[in-house]
């Protein structure tokens, strides 16, 4: 290491102390000088513009992220804290493109529900609102940190227009060679090409192993002699590694500094392996190789890069789809154009990488031969080993998916278990072997043939197991299912029904996955969304299980609702983990949003269990296959009020109230407006006007804003026995709200209760809340259209969460008191309501999200957007406090399935 490395070394070291003692000016002023003495970086660039960003010198912190996209292209960090410093700005237009700019990048972050966002926000907002930007801090420090950003941002001009004149130099010539395209295509010739990789960031060598420190490791491509054209290539890699998820793509910079650049990403072969098939239609600068997207170890066990024709390429083609590689063919021969077939053979040959859900199961859902050794370890250690019984009914259709849920079971790493195999008479002969010869001579498997006077309940006083699975032909069973089932039952011997997470399998591609919620009676009557990944304790099944009817028409949903009415809700138990896949799609009409719709005679089933439960409700089927269950209002109908805080904003509160009164169809309720230091003459006036209204009524609370203070000072003055706590950008237009909501807040077991609320524009504001996301809870769904049902038809659904907003909240009086109501010593503005409904949720009651109550809220127009320092570090502070107090609760929400990572909500609600 030089002396001059040394020393810009030991500057940033200095710099990142003063970053992380917050001393914004200072870092940043040693930031600028590390980049104006050493080599401009994309990452130097962010830092730096971290540093000003904090110190609030806005409008450099933009130019410096700027110069950082321009130092590398490709550097997804630049874009991201560039995109979110415009929005915190209110430079929304601004924002949006580059929230775009940066999706487009290979293995971008999750930004879908930014740019939705974005969008809706620009349709209530119009453009770019004018933001000042001038300098936050004045005095010395100031004009030092500015003076070296002037200096480099002259700099960096000046590097940046030589670079474009260089690249506009390039943009003139046709290709490196003088040929036209079409002669390069023809004229390529097959060609190994002398490549190999050398770490280029986040990249060491231990123990002949490279290490990735980040989840950003580099590769560069260094390719000797013969260099790569424009034209066909392939690129083939194999790497192993523990627990890598391994996400290679390859980065073809075609101009200086990544301005322009093709990407490739390098399509799963198995084992290890890796290959794109590409087409390259400019001139090659440089080649970098990313091969992973998580820390670790990882050997390379061979890596090749080729010069191919466009024979070769075709070929490759045809192996992925051979009828629109036949098309393409087809369409040469007519119209005689190579540039057209090697566009059309470039689109078949593209690989968009791995879905969300893919990326999922490599992270968090593949199990390794350590770890198979390990469970099989645990199994040896336990002191009791429960059979298992399983269940399937095989017919003619289903004999040949049959056979590979039989294989399922025998790759279970738990091998105590028993499988009842009912056969349909008109199995053929040879299916009927097929399966005997899977059996092999083992009596765990027990043969019978259906027989029409043999009900369901005889087959399962024939189970001999602790627990009985009831497997659809064609349906998998994950090889740790029934390990994953004792292993919970062991931990939870309470459970007697015990379900799982599931998805769907096709071509041994996994898609489509369910991730359950914890018991929830409310969306189970509502989806069935239980389904078939379900553990029943055997002699549960057999008491519960219908005396009447066959295996082939017993429904596991009218098992689960008979189960449910007999059990307490600790009984009935979820395993977070996927370990059922569901072999063939259910044959439904319509679309249904789960595999298991709710048909009319699964509605009929709730009606039963719900009277079989003395609960006066009923029931109606919703589009989607869902079912709604109606409440009734108790008799006479309890007095509701309505609590408003306030402070003046005349115009917004006018078009509350007037929506209230005139569309609400309820018949008893008051309204408590809380005026909180109101001085506007306009909104002085309209009280006047009020207070002649015999069910409103104006309560002075003067005083700094505090949220549940307010609503606190209103409880202690309302008459009514339930409480309706509404923002005052709330507007009204479903006559049913109120009765909605009372009808279910109203039940002895429900505390709080939640509406769906629309923005002005018609997209999701409010479905619920979710613990666990952000830096406690956050909305799901949000940004979605209005009428969307949502993933698993959450929005669509009645459901219990562990939160609602109380911009539209009601709950009965008597709980609200019970908990202490809200924490207005701790929580003046930010959660809480979260801590209210976490309150509820801890005294024994389930909090609940209705849809069948819909209003609009205007979200924050009379508060404004928490971005100042001041309000900002309040947030945190009170964010510290939920955390401190809640611990788990807030970090893993029973109601949404989020407790392993918060990228099941990316993928669950964007797709």
């Amino acid at each position: 290491m030089s002396l001059h490395q040394a020393a810009l070394t030991e500057m940033t070291a200095r710099a990142d102390r003063l970053r992380d003692n917050r001393q914004w000016l200072a870092a940043a002023t040693l930031y600028g000088e590390a980049l104006e003495h050493g080599t401009p970086s994309a990452e130097g660039w962010v830092q730096y513009a971290h540093m000003l960003k904090e110190a609030e010198l806005f409008e450099a912190a933009i130019r410096a992220y700027e110069f950082a996209i321009h130092c590398d292209g490709t550097y997804p960090d630049a874009r991201l804290h560039l995109a979110h410093l415009f929005k915190r700005l209110g430079q929304l237009a601004n924002a949006l493109a580059t929230f775009e700019a940066l999706s487009a990048l290979p293995l971008s972050p999750p930004v879908e529900q930014e740019i939705a966002g974005l969008r809706v926000s620009l349709m209530q907002a119009g453009p770019n609102a004018p933001t000042d930007l001038g300098t936050r801090n004045e005095g010395m420090e100031t004009a030092t940190c500015l003076a070296g950003f002037s200096r480099l941002q002259g700099r960096e001009e000046i590097r940046i227009a030589e670079i474009n004149e260089l690249n506009g130099q390039r943009d003139g010539e046709a290709t490196p060679f003088g040929l036209s395209m079409v002669e390069i295509l023809r004229l390529a010739k097959e060609r190994s090409l002398q490549a190999r990789l050398n770490p280029k960031a986040h990249l060491v060598i231990r123990d002949n192993k490279f290490v990735a420190t980040t989840k950003e490791p580099q590769f560069s491509v260094v390719v000797e002699g013969e260099q790569l054209r424009p034209g066909w290539f392939s690129i083939e890699l194999e790497v192993s590694g523990t627990a890598m998820v391994f996400t290679p793509v390859l980065y073809v910079e075609h101009r200086a500094e990544w301005s322009r650049f093709s990407t490739f990403n390098l399509r799963p072969q198995g084992n290890g392996k890796f290959r794109a098939v590409g087409l390259l239609e400019d001139a090659v600068l440089r080649l970098r190789l990313d091969p992973a997207s998580t820390e670790g170890s990882f050997v390379v066990n061979a890596f090749s890069l080729r010069q191919i024709g466009m024979a070769s390429s075709f070929r490759h083609a045809r192996r992925i789809d051979r009828d629109a590689a036949r098309a393409a063919l087809t369409d040469l021969r007519t119209h005689r154009s190579s540039n057209r077939f090697a566009h059309d053979l470039a689109k078949i040959l593209s690989y968009p990488g791995r879905d969300a859900y893919e990326t999922w199961i490599a992270k968090h859902d593949t199990v390794s031969d350590e770890d198979l050794a390990r469970f099989r370890r645990a199994v040896d250690r336990w002191r009791t080993r429960p059979m298992i019984s399983a269940v399937v009914s095989i017919s003619s259709e289903t004999a040949e998916r049959g056979e590979e849920t039989l294989r399922s079971l025998k790759r279970q790493i738990y091998e105590n278990w028993q499988l009842h195999v009912v056969l349909a008479r008109d199995v053929p002969q040879v299916s009927q072997d097929a399966i005997t010869s899977l059996q092999e001579n083992d009596t765990r498997f027990i043969t019978t043939f259906a027989e029409e006077d043999k009900t369901a309940q005889s087959l399962l006083n024939a189970c001999d197991g602790r627990f009985v699975i009831f497997l659809s032909a064609g349906d998998i069973l994950a090889p740790i299912a029934l390990y994953k089932l004792v292993e919970h039952h062991i931990a939870k011997p309470m459970s007697k029904l015990i379900y799982s997470d599931e998805d769907a399998i096709e071509n041994q591609r996994r898609h489509s996955p369910l991730f359950k919620p914890d018991w929830d009676p409310d969306y189970f009557y509502a989806t069935n969304y239980v389904g078939r990944s379900v553990a029943f304790e055997t002699g549960l099944a057999q008491s519960c299980c219908p005396s009447f009817g066959n295996l082939a028409n017993l429904d596991t949903q009218e098992l689960v609702l008979r189960a449910a009415e007999v059990l307490s809700p600790d009984e009935i138990t979820h395993i977070p983990r996927v370990l059922y896949h569901r072999g063939s799609p259910a044959k439904t009409s319509g679309s249904p949003l789960l595999p298991y719709p709710m048909t009319e005679a699964r509605r009929q089933a709730v009606e039963d269990s719900l009277r079989r439960h003395g609960r006066r409700a009923n029931t109606s089927t919703l589009p989607g296959n869902l079912c709604r269950v109606i409440w009734p209002v108790p008799d006479p109908a309890p007095m509701v009020t309505l609590i408003i805080p306030t402070r003046d904003y005349a115009g917004l509160l006018r078009a509350c109230i007037d929506s209230i009164l005139d569309h609400t169809d309820y018949p008893a309720f008051e309204i408590v407006i809380v005026d909180n230091g109101s001085v506007e003459q306009e909104t002085l006036a309209y009280f006047d006007t009020l207070r002649s209204r015999h069910n409103i009524r104006i309560l002075a609370a003067p005083g700094p804003f505090n949220f549940s203070r307010l609503n606190n000072r209103a409880v202690e003055n309302a008459q009514g026995s339930m409480l309706a706590l509404i923002n005052n950008d709330i507007i009204v237009t479903d006559g049913g709200w109120l009765r909605e909501m009372v009808s279910q807040a109203s039940r002895p077991e429900i505390g709080a209760v939640g509406a769906k609320l629309l923005y002005d524009t018609g997209h999701i504001q409010h479905a619920g809340i979710i613990c666990g996301i952000g830096l406690v809870a956050a909305h799901p769904h949000k940004f979605r259209g209005g009428d969307d049902p949502g993933y698993m038809g959450r929005i669509a659904a009645t459901q219990s969460l562990s939160a609602v907003t109380a911009a539209c909240l009601m709950v009965e009086k008597a709980k609200y008191c019970q908990v202490g109501g809200m924490d207005e010593d701790n929580l003046k503005v930010a959660f809480n309501d979260v801590d209210l409904c976490l309150k509820l949720d801890a005294a024994g009651y389930r909090n609940l999200y209705t849809p069948h109550a819909t209003l609009i809220h205007l979200e924050s127009i009379s508060r404004g957007l928490d971005t100042s320092s001041e309000k900002a570090e309040r947030y945190r502070a009170e964010a510290a406090f939920m955390l401190a107090k809640w611990g788990d609760k807030v970090r893993r929400d029973r109601f949404y399935n989020v407790n392993l990572t918060a990228e099941r909500e990316d993928f669950s609600y964007r797709d």
